[in-house]
């Protein structure tokens, strides 16, 4: 017997549940969760609480859980209880300057005061679908170069990169797997250039596709209660962060996907273990 649960649709987008029991779902409800996911790419479960453990199970239930070290850590504007502080995230997917991106993102609210900052998320899916044909006919087949994070308040572009920086080119429009609906997938944050266009053109696309996309008709602002998980398709659907402010905001990070970064690019966990060592010897 299955423990039950509630849900609702968000606007603009997402679908928003409640669960008796995060650890007793049937296998018919897990399924029912999954299509809810994979509907809009963002479901959001209230009232939950959660070990590492108890999330690290519960995210399994929408893909291959990443356990190595970068993959699944504390967020927080606390500095002694986590990473990334409280500055300004703009719009992005995490880490698309490898061949394989994470697959799906989640974060549950350890301790959240009421008002602080939310988390934004756009649609790649409804971006793509409200485009003009033209518009659609236009980005069909392009390819964007993707640059890893020098500055993540804003562009990062070819003239950022350092020698050593890795990048990779993903296609300006994807297919969601499950239901095969198409997206826009470049990001504010990382989108350096469209791949067989000048320069001005590839800025002058760019901005338009991000105009579709960070629309406020296609962004949902998720404001954050102590207990909520949210888990979103890294792919189709993008977010950011505007600088964290009305008081305590730590939230616990997990990720999906077939590959690990160090899977994918082994030789930065070096520059990892060397950074770790500065941050440690400055304290």
């Amino acid at each position: 017997m299955g423990s039950g649960f509630t849900h609702h649709q968000l606007a603009p987008f997402g679908v928003e549940v409640r669960i008796d029991d995060a650890k007793g779902l049937s296998a018919e409800e897990q399924a029912e969760l999954r299509r809810l996911y994979e509907r809009d790419g963002l479901l959001v479960v209230r009232g939950l609480e959660l070990t590492l453990d108890d999330q690290l199970e519960f995210c399994s239930l929408f893909g291959p859980v990443l356990r190595s070290e970068g993959e699944t850590y504390v967020i927080s504007n606390n500095p002694e209880k986590g990473i990334l502080a409280g500055a300004e995230l703009t719009f992005h997917s995490d880490i698309p300057y490898v061949p394989v991106p994470y697959a799906a993102g989640a974060l549950y609210g350890v301790e959240v005061s009421e008002g602080v900052s939310p988390t934004r998320f756009a649609s790649g899916m409804r971006a793509y679908e409200q485009a003009s044909p033209a518009l659609r006919e236009r980005i069909d087949g392009l390819n964007s170069i993707q640059m890893r994070t020098r500055t993540i308040d804003g562009r990062n572009r070819l003239t950022d990169a350092k020698p050593t920086d890795n990048c990779a080119v993903q296609a300006v429009v994807g297919r969601q797997a499950a239901t095969g609906r198409r997206y826009i997938f470049p990001g504010e944050t990382h989108s350096a250039a469209i791949i067989g266009l000048s320069e001005a053109d590839s800025e002058a696309l760019l901005e338009e596709l991000f105009a579709l996309l960070y629309a406020p008709e296609n962004i949902y602002d998720h404001e954050w209660r102590t207990g909520d998980l949210v888990i979103w398709d890294n792919l189709a659907v993008q977010h950011a962060r505007k600088p964290v402010t009305g008081g305590i905001r730590t939230l616990q990070r997990v990720s999906t996907g077939r590959f690990a970064y160090w899977d994918q690019y082994p030789l930065d966990r070096e520059t990892f273990e060397k950074l770790k060592e500065l941050v440690s010897e400055v304290a």
